[in-house]
């Protein structure tokens, strides 16, 4: 009897561990995919204005080329 309480004891306090465990990785594994949503929004606002930019090169590479 003494050792089936024992068992139980030890089993709760395995399956508690496990859920604290695996709620704080979730809790981890969600801000990390919420950084990379935002290094993803900030990376595709930036596209157009890096396009511009190299546009803007390329015109004055060719016109100092041509003199």
């Amino acid at each position: 009897m003494e050792t089936n309480v024992r068992n139980i004891i030890w089993l709760g306090l395995i399956l508690v561990s496990a859920g604290i465990t695996y709620g704080m990785m979730s809790q981890r594994l969600e801000a990390v995919e919420t950084k990379q949503n935002q290094l993803e929004m900030i990376i595709l606002q930036d596209i157009p204005e890096i396009k511009e930019r190299v546009i803007r090169l390329e015109i004055l590479l060719e016109q100092a080329l041509a003199k």
